[in-house]
């Protein structure tokens, strides 16, 4: 059973039931009636990934990959700990980590847009595992959990902690994110994170921010992006990533002793290659010498980058390996801390 608490009340939710307090506002890639749609279908029957294949594998082919992707779930065994204790997979979107996770232990599903929870519901039924995933739509932020888990996922969240909302600072709803994940965890549990690197090198070279979708920007320091972005788009910055020191030091200064990083190639959103960043990233350091290094592509829409940005990547990535630097330079992070 998950104990919590929602705008002041109590709530108690056992695996396989569903809490909703949904909000308006929320990241959305899919319209709410296309989405309910999609459901209508796999709740009579249709196999989800047939469903989602027939309306998204030719017109959306990124979010299709991103929705149905062998490696969403790459980090599972690299990243993840193992054990039977409960999860809670925070912005749990189309259900990518949720689900498969479910097989295995007890899930809470926290996301707070009603549709996609919905879509989480529908394709659990279908594979078996409801009995083991409990559904919460409702913010983050706006509930407190009297259960301990022994893994909080936050798998592209952190980024958009402060979007979506106009009340508070950005960057301290996300102190505030890690402050309050860091106290629902039960001893030893541990906060798994995927999050873009600000410093990562395909931004620094022009490819577009993955969350704001124009280059140049979001790579720069927080003060500076977000006079830029004010500048550029009359329109205050609510997206921040951060580099390798800087996620670092927002983790201890939250709470969290331990901090181990994990660089993701091209990103942790369709990992092909997890890489321990222990030891001043000597094992990214050979393996960028290698020279097996994948394709990068665009965050923002999926598109592949050129080959001359490719092959500059590449190039630059070696004289980082060289110069023993190259673990503040990587695309995407996996990061586990205690």
């Amino acid at each position: 059973m998950f104990q919590f608490t929602c705008h002041g009340q109590s709530h108690s939710l056992q695996p396989g039931q569903y809490f909703a307090r949904p909000r308006e506002l929320g990241f959305r890639d899919t319209p709410s009636g296309e989405l309910l749609a999609l459901v209508a279908e796999i709740e009579q029957g249709r196999p989800w990934r047939d469903a989602v294949a027939a309306r998204y594998a030719t017109g959306k082919k990124w979010l299709h990959r991103i929705v149905t992707d062998p490696s969403r779930t790459a980090f599972f065994n690299e990243v993840l700990p193992g054990g039977p204790g409960p999860v809670l997979d925070i912005g749990s979107g189309w259900g990518q980590t949720a689900r498969p996770l479910a097989h295995e232990r007890p899930v809470v599903a926290l996301e707070p847009v009603a549709e996609r929870l919905a879509f989480v519901r529908a394709t659990a039924r279908q594979e078996g595992v409801q009995e083991r995933l409990a559904g919460l739509g409702a913010d983050y932020l706006e509930v407190e959990f009297a259960t301990r888990f022994a893994v909080i996922c936050a798998i592209g969240v952190l980024e958009w902690v402060g979007a979506f909302q106009d009340a508070a600072d950005p960057r301290q709803r996300q102190r505030d994110f890690l402050s309050k994940t860091r106290r629902e965890l039960e001893s030893g549990g541990a906060l798994v994170l995927g999050i873009e690197n600000r410093l990562g090198l395909k931004y620094l070279l022009g490819c577009p921010d993955d969350h704001i979708g124009v280059p140049h920007i979001a790579c720069l320091p927080a003060e500076l992006a977000a006079r830029r972005w004010q500048e550029t788009s009359r329109h205050a910055l609510r997206s921040f990533t951060y580099s390798l020191v800087e996620l670092d030091r927002l983790l201890r200064d939250t709470g969290f002793g331990q901090v181990e990083f994990f660089a993701a190639f091209p990103d942790y959103k369709l990992p092909e290659r997890i890489i321990n960043l222990a030891d001043g990233g000597a094992a990214l350091h050979e393996f960028l010498r290698s020279g097996a290094l994948p394709p990068e592509h665009n965050g923002y829409d999926g598109s592949p980058l050129g080959q001359s940005l490719q092959a500059e990547l590449a190039a630059q990535y070696h004289a980082l390996a060289a110069a023993g630097v190259a673990r503040h330079y990587v695309p995407s992070f996996f990061v586990r801390a205690r």
